[in-house]
């Protein structure tokens, strides 16, 4: 019987003691951090935008032919974007800024009733050009217009090298940020102790106006006039966001 109240103990002992581990764990931010002091911050966000005229611009543009014999729609495609390209340069643009971004082979099916008849194979080869002569835009894509292309899309205008215009946003939006910080501050009848923390996001070269102008695209080699082509200019902005130590 002695023995058994002693178990008894022993258990409720041990219970009491995991209990006492638990709540000590389980709170334990509050029972480490009870005399410590608060972490008062305060967090602002600063912005800065501005306009810049683009130099340069890029458009794409596709080649295809459909055929019963594959190399001869290879043969069709290469033939004419050899031509394109050699006349490109004559408009003063860059072999190297003119870069395949698709070539595709696909074969070519018709329905009728449940019954598939091979068509021919589509050969298809997409190219995108970087114009850095912008007084050119118009010559280039007269010319693009010329060799008869099958598409011509995505004509957008931006600025080459955006790392001047980005560290001054960046410079600009801070000194807003830290404008915000001391006025709230101020007004809080405390002082700034530091930054905490510091984080930055933006949206640059944005063009108001994107242009899509399937317009350019002819079905044949007839003379085409040159497009007036305004470039206007691009936005850029910077936002950050800056947490102070106050005191």
């Amino acid at each position: 019987m002695e023995m058994k109240s002693t178990t008894l103990t022993n258990i409720f002992l041990v219970g009491i003691f995991v209990m006492m581990a638990y709540l000590v764990f389980s709170n334990r931010d509050v029972t480490i951090n009870s005399n410590s002091e608060p972490n008062n911050t305060i967090a602002v966000e600063g912005a800065a935008e501005t306009f810049a005229k683009p130099d340069t611009a890029a458009v794409s543009f596709s080649v295809t032919k459909k055929a019963n014999n594959v190399d001869i729609a290879m043969n069709s495609v290469n033939k004419r974007m050899s031509e394109l390209v050699n006349q490109l340069k004559g408009v003063r643009v860059d072999e190297k800024d003119i870069k395949t971004t698709n070539y595709s082979v696909q074969p070519e099916y018709s329905y009728n009733e449940g019954k598939q008849t091979f068509e021919g194979y589509r050969v298809t080869q997409s190219i995108t050009i970087i114009i850095r002569e912008l007084e050119n835009t118009s010559k280039v894509l007269a010319t693009v217009n010329s060799a008869g292309v099958d598409n011509v899309s995505q004509l957008s205008f931006y600025v080459d090298d955006t790392e001047a215009i980005n560290e001054q946003l960046r410079s600009e939006a801070i000194n807003n940020a830290k404008d915000k910080a001391k006025k709230i501050a101020k007004d809080l009848g405390v002082s700034l102790d530091g930054v905490v923390s510091y984080d930055e996001y933006g949206n640059n070269n944005i063009e108001p106006y994107p242009v899509y102008d399937k317009s350019y695209a002819v079905a044949d080699a007839a003379p085409v006039a040159e497009a007036v082509v305004p470039t206007g200019e691009n936005q850029f902005n910077a936002n950050v966001t800056v947490i102070y130590k106050i005191q």
